[in-house]
């Protein structure tokens, strides 16, 4: 029988394989790297990052001491996405960041594949093109479904 110490240790691991689980898939950048790729980058490197996640139209995660955001959520040219606020509307306080980007970076079975895989779920990342499908997954959240 594992003793208590033994049981959160696991915890830790599972949590930490599955951040860089999800740290690993696309692309994840840093404030400084979203102001440079604007087309007049604010003196404050840390913007417009620091605006946009206050005001919730992004989210990031701490990995590793460092601070970093979803490529995903950001046109070609670095704004965020509209669809990203309105997903993160939906997420209350008691949901971290982490629980954030779980829910963006794994299948979803509210969310059917593409053409030729269309019983097979899709991630809500890769997804972000078809905003009804999208909005009618995270709201399943609050209904007590488990996708």
């Amino acid at each position: 029988m594992k003793s208590l110490s033994q049981i959160i240790d696991d915890g830790r691991r599972r949590e930490e394989a599955t951040h860089r689980e999800i740290m690993a898939a696309g692309e994840w950048l840093t404030a400084e790297q979203i102001n440079a790729r604007q087309s007049a980058p604010p003196v404050d490197r840390k913007q417009p990052a620091s605006d946009w996640q206050k005001s919730r139209r992004i989210f990031s995660v701490i990995f590793d001491d460092k601070e970093y955001f979803a490529g995903y959520q950001f046109d070609t040219m670095c704004q965020p996405l509209p669809i990203i606020r309105d997903l993160l509307a939906v997420f209350d306080p008691r949901y971290d960041s982490w629980t954030i980007a779980a829910w963006f970076h794994f299948p979803n079975g509210w969310i059917a594949g593409t053409r030729g895989h269309e019983d097979e779920p899709m991630a809500p990342m890769d997804a972000l093109d078809r905003p009804d499908d999208v909005i009618t997954a995270v709201q399943f959240m609050h209904g007590g479904y488990v996708a």
